[in-house]
């Protein structure tokens, strides 16, 4: 492995194999290939692979990382025809599963756990708070649920919110009872998977040292966005080997507010005196003028780590600033220039991308392309994984994994209909709070039973059996295709149907059941290798398919799997397809959005860019957001914006508004103070651009590009 193919400072961070190592790596500046190119590096002077842990946090850029590294690395087989070891490359959450697998009935759960997801946890709350609030305050369960996991995770930030006794007295009785309740359903949640692992390795060091032992080689991708518990995760790893090379940039850490420690990469010194640290500034991927805009903001921070971007592709275009009387003018001049651009400069949609601080932003934007019908993707549209059949289905599969999560059973109880409705589960779900044990374990008391009309006793009854019976093949251990297994119960209890009566058309009852049979053919597949859309369009467009049959839908029989996939026992199987979909938590877009202008965050656009980029709303109120003046986060809307800038490849448009439409009213605005950062040397003014006459060159190509579009 050689690295003839990196800049010096690259190769550097590259070679660099032991000790502590921080590779500060600006935007753009090619850190994932950096990466790899060290791994494979090391593995070539001899570090055996299955020492080599990378962590990173999303699971896109874990599969990334890894098919770049196995490209890098020789594929021969050992004597015996063994495959060749190959280095751990995974999320945060991944690993500490990973441990728990092996270590957590040390600390009372069954090896079997569930994971809940945002939905489930959401649910669990509000259980929690139907028991505790007066009846007449309404609260928000997705707000109480943030509340506890920055209190359960700590870190700088929590300890200032909860420094009130009776917001931290609060917070830990919810937590507590949160805890709890999932413990009960032996269930974890994300922040459990790496809070379990801490207190396994406080609990037990044999379990730390096996996994010291194991990895004696860690690096971490986007080390800023850590939090406080992730931050103990790895520097108990790496505390003996000093063995730790952590990729990161402070500037642009902008996820505090979900618990990320800008501390952990800016105090690193404090932990590993002897740390080595490596800068990368070259970029790759904007032009000189962009990035001299983006260093100009920056700099205005007082506590970085100091940088200084630059490119080798030249000065490029200035940087447009323009001002609009409303928002809905701003739309519709950003949709004027892409109409421009495309028409008279050939350049298509998708290298167009929009940018703003909130979602509510998107409101003018979204009515200004339709208007003008240019086809455009709105990042963050419903997830596959959020749609009600599907939750359904997984909700089944979770109970007979595990009948006593009682989030997964309260949801499929009486779905489709059953004779078990709402007051009957309340009623259940008091009595297991009563006797302190799962519904499951309530409703199969004779006890419980006797307390219901004899209707419903017998209801819960052959709701109990049918339970059993079903998830008996998943415990008997013998060979079975899962697929056919699911589509016997589900046929059997007439979901299929269900779908068709709730639904008003043939084709919407024909597209939920397209899609639930999609997630059907992934049962068989072990190594998850097919790959189901996490994203799909908010509302799907008609299938163009023969009209539906009066009945509902049946599905089609079921290909013969390889014997191979069936060879494992069927409760393994489940549970690692269970896990897989729990730990697939990004709501990665659809690939397939085709020639479509982007819409987009600026927090969901880290780590991506774009051509030509419009950010929209620089606004004093929007960015900075008028949150930061309270909560002292100004440098972090800095960083928001400098992010938002380095997106940018070719050319940039910034602009702002002195009117915004809110409540039915157009309420003045004010320019963002960000915008006087900007150097003056980088910025056009949109006005002034205007006025300037048209060299005859530049109109000479501009109707060419013209007439060529229209022939």
């Amino acid at each position: 492995m050689t690295l003839d193919s990196l800049n010096p400072q690259q190769r550097q961070a590259a070679a660099t194999h032991r000790g502590p190592v921080l590779i500060l790596a600006g935007a753009g500046t090619g850190k994932t290939r950096v990466i790899t190119c060290r791994i494979s590096h090391m593995v070539s002077r001899g570090i055996p692979p299955d020492q080599i842990l990378a962590v990173t946090f999303t699971n896109k850029a874990a599969k990334e990382m890894l098919e770049r590294v196995n490209e890098m690395l020789p594929r021969t087989r050992g004597e015996d025809g063994s495959k060749p070891a190959r280095p751990t490359i995974c999320t945060f959450h991944s690993l500490c599963v990973r441990i728990l697998r092996q270590h957590i009935e040390r600390l009372g759960y069954r090896r079997n756990f569930v994971i809940y997801d945002q939905g489930d946890q959401i649910a669990a709350i509000k259980k929690i708070l139907a028991g505790i609030r007066d009846g007449e305050t309404k609260t928000d369960p997705g707000a109480v649920l943030s509340l506890i996991s920055r209190f359960r995770n700590g870190g700088s930030r929590a300890a200032a919110a909860f420094a009130e006794p009776n917001v931290r007295a609060l917070a830990e009785h919810v937590a507590g009872r949160y805890e709890s309740a999932l413990r009960a359903c032996n269930a974890v949640d994300f922040d459990d998977l790496i809070l379990l692992v801490l207190r396994l390795f406080r609990e037990h060091p044999d379990a730390l040292a096996a996994c010291r032992e194991r990895f004696r080689f860690v690096m971490v991708d986007e080390y800023q966005d850590t939090n406080a518990s992730q931050f103990e995760v790895v520097h108990a790893l790496t505390r003996e080997s000093r063995n730790l090379c952590v990729v990161g940039d402070d500037d642009q850490s902008i996820y505090g507010w979900r618990g990320a420690e800008i501390a952990n990469l800016l105090d690193l010194e404090k932990h590993f005196p002897e740390v080595k640290v490596v800068t990368l500034e070259q970029n790759y991927r904007s032009t000189n003028l962009i990035l001299r805009a983006a260093n100009g903001v920056i700099r205005h921070n007082p506590r970085r780590r100091g940088k200084q971007l630059w490119s080798s592709k030249g000065e490029g275009e200035k940087v447009l600033l323009q001002c609009f009387s409303s928002d809905e003018e701003e739309a519709k001049t950003v949709v004027e220039n892409i109409e421009y651009d495309r028409l008279g400069r050939g350049i298509g949609w998708t290298h167009q991308a929009v940018l703003f601080r909130t979602n509510l932003q998107a409101r003018p934007l979204e009515t200004a392309l339709r208007q003008a019908r240019v086809r455009y993707h709105l990042i963050g549209g419903q997830s596959f994984f959020d749609r009600r059949e599907i939750r359904d289905f997984l909700a089944y599969l979770r109970t007979f994994q595990n009948p006593h999560d009682d989030v997964a059973l309260l949801r499929i109880a009486n779905t489709p209909a059953r004779g078990l409705s709402d007051v009957t589960m309340e009623r259940l779900l008091a009595a297991s709070q009563e006797r302190q044990c799962s519904v499951y374990t309530a409703l199969r008391h004779t006890d419980v039973q006797a307390s219901f009309a004899p209707r419903t006793a017998e209801a819960l009854r052959r709701f109990h059996q049918w339970v059993e019976e079903t998830r008996a093949p998943l415990e008997a251990g013998e060979p079975m295709s899962l697929e056919r297994w699911a589509d016997g119960w589900l046929e059997a209890v007439g979901y299929f149907a269900e779908l068709r009566r709730t639904e008003k058309t043939a084709e919407a009852a024909e597209a939920r059941w397209k899609n639930l049979s999609e997630l059907l053919q992934d049962l068989d597949d072990p190594e998850g290798q097919k790959v189901t859309p996490l994203v799909l369009p908010a509302d799907p467009p008609p299938l163009t398919v023969a009209a539906a049959p009066a009945s509902a839908p049946s599905p089609p029989p079921a290909a013969a799997p390889r014997s191979h996939r069936l060879s494992r026992r069927p409760q393994e199987r489940l549970d690692e397809f269970l896990e897989r979909l729990a730990l697939d938590q990004e709501r990665t877009e659809d690939a397939e959005a085709g020639d479509a202008v982007t819409l987009i965050t600026m927090h969901a656009a880290k780590g991506l860019e774009y051509p030509h980029v419009h950010i929209v709303g620089v606004e004093d109120g929007l960015l900075p957001h008028s949150r930061s003046k309270v909560e002292g986060t100004l440098d972090e809307e800095r960083r928001l914006f400098y992010v938002a800038i380095t997106r940018a490849q070719e050319s940039l448009k910034i602009s702002h508004c002195s009117g915004r439409r809110r409540y039915g009213q157009l309420l003045p605005c004010h320019p963002s103070p960000f915008l006087k950062e900007l150097p003056p040397e980088c910025i056009e003014d949109a006005a002034s651009a205007g006025a300037a006459p048209v060299d005859s060159t530049a109109g000479h190509d501009l109707f060419a590009a013209m007439r060529a579009a229209i022939e």
